[in-house]
């Protein structure tokens, strides 16, 4: 009888499903993707059949079998992938609402840039936007060197031995980086500033679980899992770093210059303090926001650095060229590379370009459809989630002639003239896009400059692109990167 009894109030619950999803269902029905129901088949596009990593790829095979435009339940919430860049452009500039998904990113950054409703989104993202002009980024060159010199200290003290956790290095160096330039604190009064990098390893890697096992989205089974602890204790250790910056940012500027005229009081934490003293923004939209700002500043950026050299490690002729390059543009080894020097690194410029094309940090872009959206021959209803694959789009045959393989002059003026400008978007597109994408070229190039101009870098343990593992996170990145750096002679 219980057993009967259960199972009419799951026939039920399916069908009441059924039924509010039936507009949804309509229109999924007559876009390609492997078969499936919301409940009754959720397909298998995320969650893994034994691993995350074999999620990921299974994912990825659907993606290609089914291109350009895919689509699948994952739980009841309707999933849409298409990598066209016509459509890819009408999704970024008409939806701005972040798929729900977001929301469940931590309880640390809900009210962000990155995962805000469009209200917020749209108060913030003006407030913010005068702390990233380009006078203010340009006065961060001086930081960017000295921290990229902090790199070349500790590779010139591990000469010739191999380095197995070098994107840790450079994470350290960045995240002080952003916290002189963006927060305007001394990184040395944090003692425990990098526990918050810990966590944020962590709370990535518990995150993209949570994708991957659609269950885990349900609020009470996520409660009762031995990942919720782990989880709660990672956010807590990462809100106690940024209150300490908070803080230590507000002690600076009641204790600072407060002539508005003066770039130190336009910087990022300093803007926003000021800000909350006339009620425009509150000390936990601060919080939140500096934990978002800081952290996915110095990620992104180590992560690329890691990257790129391990592409030139691979290909050493394009790595010689980049160094050939520098030895024009920066004759004088001692001396800081300047801004105008730095801008005139055209062929580095390109291979940042090249490695971003095909190994973009953020593989995927998710929105929320409000308004049905005519994608010809397909209609994207209002209630779906978008997927971009950014991943996909960069290596589409029909826009990159031999996709697989590394040519940074695939970014010359010519050749990105022949390009839809949505075939590219390692920074996202549209209003929606990446605050900080200059910030971020800036400091990689500067990075790259300094270490290059000095070291030759070799990958004893990868000879071509497919011996790199990936590691499928949030943030897509290499499972492991083994460098060995050697003095270049002058």
């Amino acid at each position: 009888m219980l057993f009967w009894i259960f199972l009419s109030c799951v026939i039920f619950i399916i069908t009441l499903v059924l039924w509010k999803k039936r507009r949804l269902l309509y229109y999924a029905w007559k876009i390609p993707g492997p078969f499936s129901l919301p409940l009754v088949i959720t397909v298998r596009m995320l969650s893994a059949t034994k691993n995350i990593s074999e999620g990921y790829e299974n994912f990825c095979r659907n993606i290609d079998t089914y291109r350009p435009v895919m689509k699948g339940w994952v739980g009841s919430c309707l999933y849409i992938v298409t990598m066209r860049p016509t459509d890819v452009e009408k999704i970024l500039t008409n939806c701005l609402n972040k798929s729900p998904f977001y929301e469940k990113l931590n309880d640390v950054v809900k009210n962000t840039l990155l995962t805000s409703k469009v209200d917020v989104w749209k108060k913030h993202r003006k407030m913010i936007n005068p702390s990233f002009n380009l006078k203010i980024l340009n006065s961060f060159h001086d930081v960017f060197v000295k921290y990229s010199r902090e790199i070349v200290k500790f590779l010139n003290d591990a000469e010739g031995s191999e380095q197995e956790d070098f994107v840790s290095v450079v994470w350290e160096q960045t995240f002080d980086a952003a916290l002189e330039t963006s927060a305007n604190v001394r990184p040395h009064l944090i003692k425990d500033r990098y526990s918050a990098i810990r966590a944020a390893m962590k709370l990535e890697k518990i995150l993209t679980q949570r994708f991957h096992k659609p269950w885990l989205l349900i609020g009470l089974i996520w409660k009762l899992s031995n990942l919720y602890k782990v989880h709660q204790t990672a956010c807590q250790t990462y809100r106690a770093v940024f209150e300490k910056i908070v803080a230590e940012a507000h002690k600076a500027y009641e204790s600072g210059d407060r002539n508005d005229d003066t770039i130190r009081s336009k910087l990022f934490l300093p803007h926003l303090i000021k800000l909350n003293q006339s009620k425009q923004i509150t000390r936990e939209e601060i919080l939140e926001e500096t934990c978002l700002m800081i952290m996915a500043a110095s990620e992104t950026t180590a992560i690329t650095v890691n990257m790129i050299l391990t592409i030139l490690g691979i290909y050493p002729d394009i790595q010689e060229k980049v160094y050939q390059e520098l030895v024009s543009v920066l004759p004088h080894m001692e001396k800081h590379p300047t801004l105008e020097e730095i801008s005139r690194l055209e062929y580095l410029e390109r291979v940042i370009k090249e490695t971003m094309r095909l190994c973009p940090t953020v593989p995927f872009i998710l929105r929320y459809v409000d308004e049905d959206i005519n994608c010809d021959p397909y209609v994207f209803p209002a209630g779906s989630n978008l997927v971009i694959p950014i991943v996909h789009i960069h290596k589409d045959p029909d826009v990159w002639p031999e996709p697989e393989k590394f040519d940074p002059d695939r970014f010359l003026p010519d050749e990105i003239a022949k390009r839809h400008r949505c075939s590219y978007i390692p920074f996202s597109f549209g209003t929606r896009n990446c605050i900080g994408f200059k910030f971020g070229m800036m400091s990689v190039t500067i990075m790259l400059a300094t270490i290059l101009r000095r070291f030759k870098v070799q990958t004893p343990s990868m000879k071509s692109l497919k011996d790199i593992k990936w590691q499928y996170l949030m943030i897509l990145k290499p499972k492991y990167s083994r460098f060995v750096f050697e003095k270049r002679i002058f």
